[in-house]
């Protein structure tokens, strides 16, 4: 609305007008500057049509648009001559999109073929957009105006889309019809043609039997032969020439020879009839030895005689004496003329048509040659010639041997439909074809019928759509106005509610002037609302350094135009308490104003800050405590190993005892004992060595707690090989079958991690001799950043545990086909001194598995085991694989 954007708006819009104006007359003359493609070298035609200008119909609807977006400029567009210029012109441009639209949709565009250049169809959609968005802005103005649009209720736009579906239905249905009968139409013409060429195509087949067949009459004719001998042998004998001649001549005229011309061995004329035709074509001449040599009757195809330079065809007849396998005496030949009845036939059309022509096509080389008159070109027979590279021409196809029915480019670079035909026992192609123009010509017309029927049934939806928005839009004003009440009423009640709320609402304008503040906001500095709206803060400031930071706030955000979060902001109340804020402050508009201003939402959050520091100072405490009580385990853990250890190798001593003097009771009292005291001395003896090995794991396992750990790469591979060597005694004579695919390196103590493997495998061992042959599978799986088991290394991948594995780390596992054990006691198995089967089963001490767990958890890593009860059991573990740097 103000003088200088809206001249501005003007210019463009004039300037755009001048400029369409300018390129329309140009084009309309024919005249195509090269200023409409800079820099751009823009050449070709599609559809005839020449490419990188500017269509005469483009230049009309920029005009229309120019002149559209000016008249959509007044403010009084609405209600003026203006309203009606700016709304036709745009509807007038949507109309044109619309029919041009319809064309390229149904696969008829319209204006090709001409020397009119068409709008693409990029431009049509271009231009369908622009027309759509001039409607708009002519119908709300004040949208160009700067100013706000005009509310638009809900069920306009619920209307708009039932016009947008009823259209897209219209549309779609006409689509689909035209479709259909476009097939129809397209069914029916190539049938057309098809028929055309099977008729011409059998036609021609039967004319070159019929041509065979005069000759089949003379060949082998002893009579003709015998005739034939008696002139070579005296050339002077007259009657014998006037017999021949007599013979060809009514052979000539009979079947519509051209000329029937009889040549001797060598080739040399020596009768002719008609004797007034000229010499020999050299074409024919050189397969004279051919013919000769072969013995059989050959048909010349076209060929020019340069004697006249016209074009002939030929059948060639071997004169062979009387007697069975003796050799040609000469050569008949009878000449065609195809301009007496080949020529007319082919170019013969069964129906009136403008554009249907029949082409006789053969392939010769790397061309195909053209071998009858053309309708819309002289002198093309045997001359005009087509690459066999352009396979967009029927012709081309046709030589090549495709037969059916194509859309092409002929022979004067027009759009054609043409049918191909082979022509049986010839080098011939025939080429049925119809310029699409003509062709699409109905369906055209046709197209045409549908955008009227079309453009009908839109304008009837456009119009029941519209009544029904003119009376939903008087139903909406009336609501508006009520709702407009309601609105007054709510705004009072919300800025009740507003007061009410204790924290602080505030507005200001960009001079730090407050526009609103709620209750809470103006009792912190002990004012009312009223006395505070229109005047600054720092006219009240009890602490002008808390005052200017947020002053400081207030410029940050409006110079930046985003909202800004303040965590925490101290305030001095009149008392001289300060209490801390957190304040939201974003820049709004101000109506009525184009400067922008500051909304504030704060909330005091004093008491949240001191239960803050209440729960930092119960933290620090709790930390402290933690410590402590960690330091404390730490110790105790301590003395619980060193306790162990101690005991365990002080009970070393009274067992030696025990073990040495059962030893000697045994040897010196063996025969003074009875049965039963050497069976309790024998129980005696084994008791104090299951206690030794005993001892020896609890010692085992008290280092294994406190031995250094080194932390190195491990190749698992080496390893099993080393611990399956160590168990070769306990192992001969067994039948195990060992499964043990390549395994990765990881990182930590090789000592520790074959103990690991030791306890496993021996352990897989002793509870597979009942199965005979056992199965141990040593396998290994990775596990992902989710925790999820990938791909097992092995035969068959472990079921899901409850326990899951680390992630990113290897899981490892030990498999047997053994006993197994029940799932219930599946958390006894890595427990101290834990059995699931009695010593007199399964030796043992049940240490074992514990030190297993004890290793992997140093190692960082879980255990677990999975089994069903004479099945077998697994062991899984998980290890981090090798560092690359190791």
């Amino acid at each position: 609305s103000r003088r200088r954007p809206f001249g501005d708006r003007a210019a463009a819009g004039g300037l755009g007008a001048a400029v369409a104006l300018l390129l329309f007359v140009l084009g309309c003359l024919g005249i195509h500057c090269a200023a409409e493609h800079p820099g751009m070298n823009v050449t070709g035609t599609v559809g005839g049509a020449p490419i990188g200008h500017m269509s005469p119909l483009t230049a009309v609807c920029f005009l229309l648009a120019s002149l559209s977006f000016l008249a959509s400029l007044s403010q009084s567009a609405t209600r003026s001559w203006r309203a009606v210029l700016a709304l036709g012109s745009a509807g007038l441009v949507l109309g044109t999109c619309f029919v041009f639209l319809l064309a390229y949709l149904y696969g008829t565009p319209l204006l090709y073929g001409g020397t009119f250049i068409p709008p693409a169809l990029n431009t049509v959609l271009a231009f369908a957009m622009l027309s759509l968005a001039l409607l708009i802005s002519a119908w709300h103005p004040s949208g160009l105006q700067g100013g706000q649009p005009k509310d638009i209720p809900v069920a306009s736009y619920v209307l708009l889309l039932v016009f947008v579906l009823l259209a897209a239905g219209i549309v779609t249905t006409g689509y689909f019809y035209y479709r259909h009968y476009e097939r129809h139409y397209r069914a029916e013409v190539e049938g057309q043609l098809s028929a055309v060429a099977e008729l011409k195509v059998g036609e021609l087949a039967q004319w070159r039997k019929e041509r065979l067949g005069d000759a089949a009459v003379l060949f082998k004719n002893a009579a003709f032969s015998g005739l034939v001998r008696s002139f070579f042998e005296k050339p002077e004998n007259a009657e014998a020439r006037r017999q021949l001649q007599a013979w060809m001549g009514k052979y000539q005229t009979k079947n519509q020879y051209d000329q029937v011309r009889l040549l001797d061995a060598l080739g040399v004329t020596r009768v002719v009839a008609p004797t007034t035709r000229p010499p020999l074509s050299s074409a024919v001449s050189k397969r004279v030895p051919e013919i000769l040599r072969s013995g059989r009757v050959t048909f010349q195809d076209f060929y020019r005689n340069e004697h006249d330079q016209e074009i002939y065809l030929a059948v060639m007849i071997p004169v062979l004496g009387e007697q069975e396998g003796s050799r040609p005496m000469g050569v008949l030949v009878l000449r065609i003329d195809p301009a007496t009845f080949l020529y007319p036939f082919i170019k013969h059309w069964p129906t009136p048509s403008r554009t249907a022509e029949t082409l006789l096509v053969r392939r010769e080389g790397s061309d195909a040659a053209y071998l009858n008159e053309l309708r819309f070109k002289t002198k093309t027979a045997l001359n005009l010639r087509s690459p066999l590279n352009h396979t967009e021409m029927p012709a081309v196809q046709a030589a090549l041997g495709r037969e059916g029915v194509m859309e092409g480019m002929d022979y004067r670079g027009v759009p054609v439909v043409a049918a191909l035909r082979t022509i049986p026992d010839s080098p011939w192609a025939l080429v049925a074809r119809m310029d699409t123009a003509e062709v699409y010509a109905p369906m055209r017309e046709r197209l045409w019928q549908m955008v009227v029927l079309i453009g009908a049934l839109l304008l009837g939806a456009g119009a029941s759509v519209g009544l029904v928005w003119r009376h939903q839009r008087v139903r909406f004003y009336r609501e508006r106005a009520e709702a407009a009440e309601a609105l007054r009423e709510s705004e009072r009640l919300l800025r009740q509610v507003i007061d009410l709320v204790p924290h602080h609402i505030f507005a200001k304008d960009r001079q730090g002037r407050y526009l609103f503040l709620n209750r809470a906001a103006a009792e912190c500095v002990g004012r009312r609302p009223q006395e505070m709206v229109g005047r600054s803060e720092l006219e009240f400031s009890c602490n002008k350094g808390h005052t200017e930071a947020f002053l400081k706030d207030d410029r940050e955000v409006i110079a930046s135009g985003t909202p800004k979060f303040i965590p925490e902001e101290p305030i001095t109340y009149r008392n001289g308490r300060v209490r801390f804020l957190q304040t939201t402050k974003m820049p709004f508009t101000p109506s009525g104003s184009a400067e922008r201003g500051i909304l504030g939402v704060a909330v005091d959050i004093t008491e949240r800050k001191q239960a803050e520091e209440e729960v930092r100072e119960l933290n620090r405490t709790l930390e402290q405590r933690v410590i402590e009580r960690t330091a404390q385990l730490e110790e105790t853990n301590q003395e619980l190993e060193s306790f162990s250890y101690s005991v365990s190798h002080d009970l070393r001593a009274p067992l030696r005892h025990v073990q040495g003097y059962v030893a000697m009771l045994t040897r010196e009292a063996k025969d003074q004992l009875s049965e039963k005291g050497r069976h309790h001395l024998k129980t005696i003896s084994d008791a104090s060595k299951e206690m030794g090995v005993l001892i020896d794991d609890l010692l085992a396992f008290s280092r294994m707690g406190r031995a250094q750990m080194l932390d190195t790469s491990v190749p698992l591979d080496a390893l099993v090989r080393t611990t399956l060597r160590d168990m070769e005694t306990a192992t001969r004579g067994r039948n195990i079958v060992w499964k043990i695919p390549p395994l990765p390196a990881v990182q930590g103590d090789p000592g520790m991690l074959k103990l690991v493997f030791a306890n496993l495998l021996d352990n897989a061992v002793k509870y597979t001799r009942p199965r005979d042959p056992a199965v141990i599978e040593i396998g290994v799986m990775e596990c992902g950043s989710n925790g999820v088991l990938g791909t097992a290394q092995s035969s068959a991948p472990p079921h899901h545990s409850s326990t899951p594995p680390l992630q990113h780390s290897i899981v490892i596992f030990v498999r047997d086909n053994g006993v197994g054990f029940d799932m219930k006691y599946a958390h006894k198995l890595f427990g101290v001194f834990q059995r699931l089967h009695r010593a007199d089963e399964f030796e043992g001490t049940g240490i074992g598995l514990a030190n297993v767990r004890r290793i992997i958890a140093r190692h960082g890593g879980r255990t677990w085991a999975e089994g069903k009860l004479n099945e077998g059991a697994t062991f899984y573990f998980t290890l981090k694989p090798a560092s690359p740097s190791n």
